[in-house]
């Protein structure tokens, strides 16, 4: 699974697809080996076992990154709002968030969105408690659990 989705987004991004053309035939060989290459490593340093369904979560992330996209649109416009008012409301925090996500690779996955969307930084990770240390610029940023909700239905949870 995860070496037809690394070949789909190479020829997509690439747009090297005509057989004819000797140039490009390279190019599609070259693209071929390397999504190979990349799916044999991932699989032998453990990848693909040690973290969870990958290919649940490679199909997951088509509905969850347009949506995690919408969401740093929206911070980056409270953000900006809260710079240019005269009255900005921060009242930075620093609070704890519990996660149930099952594997790792979620777990990175719901820490770098919660880091990726303007006001909000993860500043630690306690896998053992489950536990995220979050920093917010206001109240408002302790709001994760939608996006908690969807990093674990990506991967097949809830």
């Amino acid at each position: 699974m995860l070496f037809v989705v690394l070949l789909g987004f190479w020829a997509v991004l690439s747009g090297q697809l005509d057989w004819t053309d000797t140039h490009q035939r390279y190019l599609m060989i070259c693209g071929v080996a390397s999504c190979a290459l990349a799916t044999w490593v991932a699989r032998r340093v453990g990848f693909l076992t040690d973290e969870g369904p990958v290919g649940r979560i490679l199909v997951g992330a088509l509905t969850y990154l347009p949506w995690l996209a919408w969401q740093i649109v929206v911070s980056n416009w409270d953000v900006a709002k809260r710079v240019w008012s005269r009255d900005p409301g921060l009242e930075p925090l620093v609070f704890t968030t519990q996660y149930e996500i099952k594997s790792d690779l979620g777990a990175a996955i719901f820490a770098n969105s919660i880091t990726l969307t303007p006001g909000t930084v993860t500043i630690a990770i306690d896998t053992e408690k489950k536990e995220m240390l979050v920093h917010a610029i206001h109240p408002g940023g302790q709001e994760v659990k939608a996006m908690h909700d969807r990093v674990a239905r990506m991967e097949g949870g809830k």
